[in-house]
């Protein structure tokens, strides 16, 4: 994938708050947060809850990558380093949902509403459209290939996992787009039938 024109401003904004510059590390605030804040919602669920949660999710995203931003070698590697500590931080708050929906079921409603409330996040999550039903791992994984313009290879580094499942999770998201929008609707290509990239937002 060829560089997009912000790629060299997010790097050279990186060197200069990794050298202390107050002013760069505010600019890369302003560029990333309003990203980091679609993506975290996406993978919450996308529902008004979510959005509030997806605020807390970039806060902590900040100051963890604060406390990190001078480990970070290589610059050019800024969106796969930033997305991984959102994925992170989603991570957490999925986890924090699921026992605090598990102690509500068990004190208002007994063992039928706990058992409901521990099935796996995807069916938890409260959604009407067919990326908001994926999967929260598709769910991130679609988000970074279509809307934010990932590579293969910067997702994987992003999400801690292989290539071949960031294609597989790829795949898997489209077919069940299709299977959402009907048989024979258009949806986005998928990335293990062609080589070129044309940016989307699903």
């Amino acid at each position: 994938m060829d560089q997009t024109p912000e790629r060299p401003l997010d790097e050279y904004l990186v060197l200069l708050s990794q050298a202390g510059s107050t002013d760069a590390l505010d600019g890369l605030a302003r560029r990333w947060t309003p990203r980091l804040l679609r993506y975290a919602a996406r993978v919450l669920g996308g529902s008004t809850e979510s959005a509030e949660a997806a605020r807390d999710v970039v806060q902590e995203t900040w100051v963890g990558a604060i406390r990190g931003l001078r480990g970070l070698r290589d610059p050019a590697q800024f969106p796969a380093w930033i997305y991984g500590i959102a994925t992170r931080k989603c991570a957490d708050a999925i986890r924090t949902n699921m026992r605090r929906r598990r102690l509500d079921a068990h004190s208002v409603a007994g063992d039928a509403s706990l058992r409901e409330a521990t099935v796996s996040v995807e069916h938890q999550i409260d959604v009407a459209t067919g990326i908001r039903e994926l999967p929260p791992k598709q769910r991130a994984a679609v988000h970074l290939f279509y809307g934010e313009d990932l590579t293969v290879e910067e997702i994987a580094s992003a999400l801690g996992i292989p290539t071949g499942t960031v294609k597989s999770r790829l795949h898997h998201a489209r077919e069940a787009l299709k299977r959402h929008l009907g048989v024979g609707r258009a949806v986005a290509p998928d990335p293990q039938e062609s080589e070129s990239r044309t940016r989307r937002t699903l």
